[in-house]
């Protein structure tokens, strides 16, 4: 298993970190990067002491839920009462609230109502000691044993709970010894304690075998379940914990102090135990209290109750100052040789913005840790998802995809799992209730398509790239992005499963044939999404019928100037006859279902390791339509052709088609696509929108960060950023204007 030694920016969009920096309107463009896209070294930032009578009580306390400082104010306890929500998709200050509802409310009510149906569990243990818990999303495949952090307990674990992240992962949210739902008839004063308390409860309960999550003040009790029982816990998320070589109380001037019990005591008593002063308290100290979850909301209740009936806040606060599994000597701690003993992955998640517990002193001790060799090779990993200390409730959704990405690099791929199976099992069930339907046009010609999540709000035309067809688009439809959205997978004419008695050189005549199929089910406004050589066909749609196609997603398409053939030495090749491009194709495109798999896993996907295996129905039926396309020729021969730039071209002349745009087209490419030069796409599209060869705000441009194939081989990347597209530039406007 490889290190990671640098910052992991996986999942976060690169307008998420513009976002946080500054503002990027000066064209009609939106990037939007994703995973491996980029790294970002913490800044530096210094805690700034808010009152003096803190400092003095809990010595600014740099960690775990107290964090009281000026620029941060984050903390465990804060996710108690007070989530600090932030947009799932951070945007520019004007775009922060898109309407008066607060942009995570979904999330919260979800949660709620998780929380209501889930039974607390109660368990005694042999230490006399009753342990509680909820379980969550029983049934599935990966278990996660949740560690809540300070004044907190099992209901934070609802939130992730809902996210689509976490969907297969059976949730047990566990109460730690002195926390909320659980007894401490005897002092726990130390996380390893805790840990082996926790055990107890995983083998009466029947976990065998899982994986931990310890946030903040659980990441202690985490790491020792890793420590102490790897044939259990196999791996180990700490995620902004305390560090490696626990906290450290400084005072006013930033000089450690000693802390006895006496100062412990008075560090917890600063907290509000009256409900509304106590939501107030943590509102002052959030970063985003625009979005912050009403004070009614259910949630508070469930947080108020963690928080003022924690019995060991005391007991869990000296616990993480002698918290020390690194060879260093601390001021409360002799060096420790439990890193090296390690046999399980430890995962630490931390964030730049978190000053609760420094995003410095952790990142520096984890990758020093691995420099140096304290764990075994490869043990030990870290990622940065960029946020503060209430990541759970103030960006849920970025963090869930920084997690989703560790865990699919740390723990699935790493034992010979595909990260996408369960998407690739959904979609092929889905596969089997729907049928494949068709029309006879006006033309002759016979259409097919399927209609997936039929009596959803958003209608999307769906138009498949070479070699594709109606099943792929399978994938999409069984993704929470697009649970709302009517899918209306054509296959166009040339492609498998319609005919093509007359040859179509053009994408034009099929968006008009398209046109035709549509009028004829019924279909009086959509969305349409080319994916690559359906852009084309999209384009036209979007052009031509801006009455029925609002808006246009060019999916990793064909550049709006064209597609260029070249060998493998880079020249152009010359394919303007119909017997040039039949030769091209028959010299480097497989005709059998293994060698075709073969091939595009090899030279078109970027994610290799997320491909569907080759005996999936999902591979089986992709070979099915590409190798049984009959237009191939033909449509490669309009890839080349389509022009609508006012470029003069090697194959077509300078077109206006843009400049007569009335519907929205935004392009989605990826850095890593290899198909269709990124650079290329990249470039024409920004051309087009700084030189206005289309009206303003109607081209916009988001960058997945994938490659060609990221509809198959990592569909939550792109689902990602597709939903960021058509919040901002679909729903958005519909809110501003009202249609």
């Amino acid at each position: 298993m490889a290190q990671v030694t640098q910052d992991v920016n996986e999942g976060m969009p690169l307008e998420e970190e513009r976002a946080k920096d500054e503002e990027t309107g000066a064209i009609e463009e939106t990037e939007a990067k994703a995973p491996e896209a980029e790294t970002r070294t913490p800044s530096k930032k210094k805690l700034i002491v808010v009152t003096a009578v803190v400092l003095a009580t809990i010595a600014l306390i740099i960690g775990l839920s107290v964090g009281l400082t000026q620029s941060n104010k984050n903390d465990d306890s804060k996710t108690n009462t007070s989530l600090s929500i932030k947009p799932a998709e951070p945007k520019n200050n004007e775009e922060t609230i898109m309407s008066a509802q607060n942009p995570n409310i979904d999330i919260f009510d979800n949660a709620a109502v998780v929380m209501n149906e889930t039974k607390l569990e109660l368990k005694e243990l042999s230490s006399g000691e009753i342990m509680s818990y909820r379980e969550f999303n029983k049934g599935q495949p990966h278990n996660l044993v949740y560690l809540p952090g300070f004044m907190t307990d099992d209901s934070v674990a609802s939130i992730l709970a809902v996210l689509p992240q976490f969907q297969d992962h059976h949730i047990i949210a566990v109460n730690p010894i002195g926390w909320n739902g659980s007894t401490m008839k005897k002092s726990v004063y130390a996380h390893e304690e805790n840990a082996d308390q926790v055990m107890e409860l995983l083998e009466a309960i029947g976990i065998d075998q899982a994986i931990a999550m310890g946030y903040s003040t659980g990441g202690g009790i985490a790491f020792y379940l890793a420590q102490k029982y790897p044939d259990v816990i196999t791996t180990a998320f700490l995620v902004h914990s305390i560090p490696l070589d626990g906290l450290r109380s400084v005072d006013e001037n930033g000089k450690l102090v000693e802390l006895d019990m006496g100062g412990l005591q008075r560090m917890v008593s600063i907290y509000p135990e009256e409900r509304d002063a106590l939501f107030q308290f943590f509102k002052t100290y959030s970063s985003h209290p625009e979005t912050f979850i009403p004070e009614d909301h259910e949630l508070v209740d469930y947080f108020y109750t963690a928080a003022v009936n924690m019995p060991g806040k005391v007991e869990a606060w000296k616990a993480n100052f002698d918290f020390n599994v690194s060879p260093i000597k601390t001021q409360y701690s002799e060096p420790s040789m439990d890193l090296a003993s390690l046999e399980s992955n430890i995962v630490v998640i931390h964030g730049l913005n978190d000053i609760a517990v420094p995003a410095d002193q952790v990142e520096h001790i984890t990758k020093l840790a691995i420099s140096d060799n304290w764990a075994p090779q490869g043990i030990i990993s870290y990622y940065n998802d960029h946020e503060g200390h209430l990541v759970f409730v103030d960006n849920p959704v970025a963090f869930a995809k920084i997690y989703r990405t560790a865990f699919e690099e740390q723990v699935l791929i790493p034992n010979g799992i595909n990260p996408n199976i369960k998407i690739f099992d959904d979609a092929a069930a889905l596969l089997e209730t729907t049928v494949r339907e068709e029309k006879n046009l006006p033309s002759g010609e016979t259409m097919s398509y399927r209609e997936y999540n039929k009596g959803q709000p958003h209608k999307l035309v769906f138009l498949p790239g070479f070699g594709g067809d109606d099943t792929m688009t399978s994938v999409l439809a069984v993704l929470p992005q697009f649970q709302d959205h009517h899918i209306i997978s054509v296959n166009p004419i040339g492609w498998y499963g319609s005919t093509m008695n007359t040859p179509l050189y053009s994408h034009e005549e099929n968006a008009d044939e398209v046109m035709e199929l549509l009028k004829l089910i019924g279909v009086d406004q959509a969305m349409a999404m080319g994916y690559s050589t359906g852009g084309g066909i999209a384009f036209y749609l979007a052009q031509k019928y801006p009455k029925v196609i609002t808006t246009a997603f060019l999916a990793h398409s064909i550049p709006l100037n064209g597609l260029r053939y070249v060998d493998l030495t880079g020249e152009v090749l010359d394919v303007e006859s119909f017997d040039d491009v039949e030769s091209m194709l028959d010299s480097f495109y497989p005709n059998d279902q293994d060698s075709l798999y073969d091939f595009i896993k090899t030279y078109f996907s970027s994610n290799p390791d997320g491909f569907p295996p080759k005996d999936h129905a999902i591979n089986l039926y992709g070979a099915e339509s590409s190798i049984n396309m009959p237009g191939k020729a033909e449509a490669t021969i309009a890839n080349s052709v389509f022009n609508v730039c006012p470029i003069q071209g090697q194959y077509s002349e300078a077109s206006n088609a843009l400049a007569l745009l009335k519907s929205k087209v935004i392009v989605i490419h990826g850095s890593e696509d290899m198909v269709v030069s990124p650079t290329q796409v990249e470039s024409v599209t920004k051309l087009a929108i700084a030189e206005q060869w289309a009206p303003s705000g109607m081209v916009s441009y988001y960058d997945d960060g994938e490659g060609h194939m990221v509809i198959i081989d990592k569909p939550t990347a792109f689902a990602d950023v597709y939903r960021k597209a058509f919040e901002e530039k679909v729903l958005h406007e519909q809110e501003q204007t009202g249609f």
